[in-house]
């Protein structure tokens, strides 16, 4: 009777193991990456807000694909009510476009910007015609400021020196050739937003 061979050492970690741990890792660093690029709940809302109760496209162009050709549903009322889905803390919305220059800006000039850096949200800006900025303050101090892509749709019309207070910020928009315009509202019936 011959001695049994050595047992070989176990390895403890096999090619594909480490291929498999290797690419959880790079999933988990690459999430934590692209979060502060993720858009806002706010800002997300307010996307969907503008989608949802924008006046129709009267000659939309030919749908490309089904998803496209879904059909739309009418909402209650046509008005987007910022206080309604921003949760922020905020008195003032301000909305400034790649045009304006928030470092003269009325209000945002003066503003706490906290950690914030304006020079450099102010040389963002300018860097690409395609942005528009929405700042939430709360008595002088930014809150919080996210940009707002012309492609999501423009809010040039929004552009004010003095901004909006809670009971100011309600908007109405309009699609013309895929592209959404919002604007201030006029005569708001009483009891359309949930202004506290």
């Amino acid at each position: 009777m011959s001695d049994p061979a050595p047992a070989k050492p176990r390895r403890r970690i096999t090619s594909g193991t480490a291929f498999v741990l290797g690419l959880g890792a790079c999933a988990i660093v690459g999430l934590i990456l692209y979060q502060p690029y993720l858009p806002k709940e706010w800002l997300h809302a307010f996307s969907g807000e503008i989608a949802v109760r924008a006046a129709a496209d009267p000659t939309p162009p030919e749908a490309e694909d089904i998803r496209q050709a879904q059909r739309r549903e009418i909402p209650d009322h046509p008005f987007i009510c910022a206080t309604d889905f921003i949760h922020v803390p905020w008195d003032r919305m301000v909305v400034v476009t790649a045009a304006d220059d928030i470092l003269v800006h009325p209000l945002l000039a003066d503003a706490n910007w906290g950690s914030r850096s304006r020079d450099e949200v102010a040389a963002q800006m300018i860097s690409d015609q395609r942005y528009q900025l929405i700042v939430l303050l709360k008595d002088g101090a930014v809150q919080d400021a996210q940009l707002f892509f012309t492609f999501w749709g423009d809010l040039s019309a929004l552009s004010r020196p003095n901004g909006f207070g809670r009971s100011e910020a309600v908007f109405t928009a309009y699609s013309n050739d895929g592209i959404y315009f919002v604007s201030p509202a006029a005569k708001v019936p009483t009891g359309v937003c949930n202004t506290p």
